[in-house]
């Protein structure tokens, strides 16, 4: 993960992920006429006003 400070408050984080996953975001904010990184802002802030917690396990 890469972290980079851009102005005052905002940060932006940079992640690899699976090509699946980053089409499924491309197609998904494309369809909202969005760019992927607000999708994502919008999607992770819903989860994280949720207030539910992200259970994490290992593949095996």
């Amino acid at each position: 993960m890469v972290t980079n400070s851009i102005g005052r408050g905002t940060k932006t984080i940079g992640i690899n992920m699976s090509k699946k996953m980053a089409d499924d975001l491309e197609k998904r904010s494309s369809s909202m006429h969005i760019s992927k990184s607000n999708y994502c802002k919008i999607i992770l802030q819903q989860w994280l006003d949720s207030g539910k917690n992200l259970t994490l396990s290992e593949k095996k």
